[in-house]
Formats: structure tokens, C-alpha cells, sequence
């Protein structure tokens, strides 16, 4: 079985880092999988690391047709049976190229419940444009694979005939969770925090539907009530000049450690005390997840699919959206709790080695491909 995973490439989100863990997952399966991307970046660096082939076709501009072109003639040359799209840009040019060489599957894996999640454009209405097109285009794909039961409710809301819809999971690689505590001690030391600071993380790009805004906030409400803690911010972003402003002008800028892109986001995680995401929008987290993997206490927002991963007061704590207090409230009742704290996160750990562990989603995916080679 040949499959071509199809995808943009140009950042390191989630959603990348999903398509890279599945690259890793299936390259011990008997199936030959390779990657087209349109931009050369750490993703398509990380696959050819992994030893997957790496297709770069290159996009000029939006709109630009030579990468379906490039598409086409990389499915028939390569014989390709199943195209797996994920994100717009991959849906989009996948999806058509998978129909123009009638091949055997097209399977696409949805990653947004929200337009916010496409990021800004000069012209607003053209994200809900974009956003409504790419869930409508997928009339063109056989199978539409949805993380959560939320993004699974939006499609058929869309119309879409619940017999296309599969439910499969993010993948988490719990092998990447075994951090030493000399590694923990290297990086509390490259970062400056003290070995007996409380520190909390928040990790993901610096974009509005992230909603960092009310994390630095919820720091200024810990630290106002006494707190001593560290807030780390991990990643990068076009708001991280906006937030770092922020900071300073909230008088917390020494207790809030901007690490910018970090590529080794386990090791950050793994010395974290509490973990945070209080997005406005989400499907099936990726940084979540790796941090209920890593054994975390995690905070999240109640929004999209996230309750679907956190049972509140079992393997975490939800805060309603945008609700700096009840956020503030959460984070020093867990660091003021630290058996508490620990007991949420084994539960959290346990719940996705059992449901959401790399071997176990790679084999339901697996199955979907098989449905168009046999």
C-alpha cells in the first residue's frame, strides 16, 4: 500500500506535529508513506529524520496551480492508493488531485471547529469563507477523519452523511514523555527559574484563538495574591510582541518567560508543575495531551472537544472561556495543592496511554486505508 500524506508544511502547530507523529507511527506498518509539502520547513527537516520521503512543491502564491500539477504527477509516478489531506492548503490541493487520478481513497483528517483557528487575513470575511469551503470541499474526500465528537457534530451540521465520518483520535508518542531529571535540572538552568519555583506553562503559537492574553492575565491575578511562580510561554507567534507589552505593563514581565519556538516541548513540559491551555477554540489538542502524557496537571478552557479529553476534577480542571478569575482560582488551588495536583495528573497519564497511545490510533487509521486497497 502506497499513501502520500499531504499537508502545507510551512509552521510547526498541531497540526504538523499530528501529521509528523502519524509519519512515525506508520513507518513500522507494511505500507510505503511519504510526504508532499509546499513549503521546505522543520516538518518536512523532521520526517526525512525519520526516514520518510519528502516531496517539496513549492507555492508561490495563493491560488497558484503548480502544486496540484506537482500532485498529480506525483500520484501516478509514485502509484500512489490512498491521499491523506490534513489542513487547508492540503485538503484543497490533495483532495483535487486524488480525484483527477481516480485514486483509491482520499481521506482527509479535520483539525479546526473554528475560522479564528485559520489565523488573520487582510480581508475578514475571507477566514469564515475559507474555513466554510474547506468543511463543504468534503464532498471530495471518501472518509473525513474527526478528532472530537465536536468537529464530528460541525460536519454533520454541514450535511455531510455520517457513513463518511470516521472518529479517530490524535496520536500521542508516550515514548517521548521519558525525561530524565537531569534533563529537568539542564533546562530549569538554560531557562534561569529556580529549583524550588513553582512553574507554570502554557505552550502553543501566540495567535488570538489561543487566548495567551488570558493566561498572562490570570498571572498578574497568582502573583497579585502572593503566588510565587514562574509562567512560561512556549512558542511563538505574531501576538508575541503584544503579550510581552502586556507583561511589562502589568509589572510581571520578570516572572513571565517568553521561550519562543522550542522544539523540545516534552522537556519543557516535563518541568512544569501545572500545565495551562485556555484557548477559545479546540478540537483535540495536541499540547494538552502531551502534557496529561507527560503526567501533568492540566487547566483547560471548556470549549470544542477538550471535555472530551478532561473529565473536570478526575484528570483535570475546566475553567469557562475567557474567565480570568475562575483560571486565576484553578492554578493556585492546584499549586497549593501538590498531592492533589499529582493525583490529577496519573489519572491524566493513565487516560491517554489507554485511549490515545501511537500504536493504538496508528491501527484504526490503518484500517480506514485498508477500506481502498482491498
Amino acid at each position: 500500500m502506497n499513501v502520500l500524506q499531504v499537508t502545507k508544511g510551512a509552521l510547526m502547530g498541531g497540526g504538523e506535529r499530528h501529521v509528523l507523529t502519524l509519519l512515525e507511527g506508520l513507518r513500522e506498518q507494511s505500507i510505503n508513506t511519504s510526504l508532499a509539502v509546499f513549503t521546505e520547513g522543520m516538518l518536512a527537516r523532521e520526517a526525512r529524520r525519520l526516514g520518510v520521503e519528502v516531496h517539496v512543491l513549492p507555492k508561490r502564491f495563493r491560488g497558484d496551480i503548480r502544486p496540484l500539477a506537482g500532485l498529480i504527477n506525483l500520484i501516478r509516478k509514485k502509484k500512489i492508493d490512498v491521499v491523506h489531506t490534513h489542513l487547508v492548503s492540503g485538503n484543497l490541493y490533495g483532495r483535487l488531485a486524488g480525484k483527477i487520478t481516480r485514486v483509491g481513497g482520499i481521506v482527509t483528517t479535520l483539525h479546526h471547529t473554528h475560522k479564528e483557528a485559520l489565523g488573520k487575513f487582510r480581508l475578514p470575511f475571507m477566514a469564515g469563507l475559507m474555513f466554510g469551503g474547506d468543511i463543504r470541499m468534503g464532498a471530495l474526500s471518501d472518509r473525513l477523519i474527526t478528532p472530537s465528537a465536536d468537529l464530528k457534530k460541525l460536519l454533520l451540521d454541514y450535511g455531510v452523511r455520517p457513513a463518511r465520518i470516521v472518529s479517530i483520535p490524535n496520536a500521542i508518542d508516550m515514548d517521548k514523555t521519558r525525561i530524565t531529571a537531569e534533563e529537568i535540572d539542564r533546562c530549569r538552568r538554560e531557562l534561569d527559574i529556580p529549583p524550588d519555583a513553582k512553574t507554570v506553562g502554557m505552550v502553543g503559537r501566540l495567535v488570538s484563538v489561543k487566548n495567551f492574553e488570558l493566561f498572562v492575565r490570570a498571572a498578574g491575578c497568582v502573583l497579585d495574591r502572593g503566588i510565587a511562580a514562574r509562567f512560561m510561554v512556549v512558542g511563538d507567534g505574531p501576538l508575541r510582541g503584544e503579550l510581552e507589552r502586556l507583561a511589562a505593563a502589568m509589572g510581571i514581565k520578570d516572572h513571565l518567560i517568553f521561550t519562543g519556538f522550542r522544539d523540545d516541548v516534552f522537556r519543557l513540559m516535563a518541568m512544569m508543575d501545572l500545565f495551562v491551555l485556555c484557548s477559545k477554540s479546540e478540537t483535540n489538542p495536541i499540547a494538552l495531551m502531551e502534557a496529561m502524557a507527560s503526567g501533568k496537571p492540566v487547566i483547560a478552557t471548556d470549549v470544542g472537544g477538550i471535555p472530551e479529553v478532561v473529565e473536570h476534577g478526575v484528570d483535570g480542571w475546566l475553567c469557562p472561556a475567557n474567565d480570568v478569575d475562575c483560571l486565576a482560582d484553578a492554578i493556585i488551588r492546584l499549586l497549593s495543592d501538590p498531592d492533589r495536583a499529582a493525583a490529577l495528573g496519573a489519572h491524566a497519564r493513565t487516560k491517554i496511554m489507554r485511549g490515545y497511545s501511537l500504536p493504538s490510533v496508528t491501527a484504526r487509521l490503518l484500517n480506514v486505508y485498508k477500506d481502498f486497497t482491498r
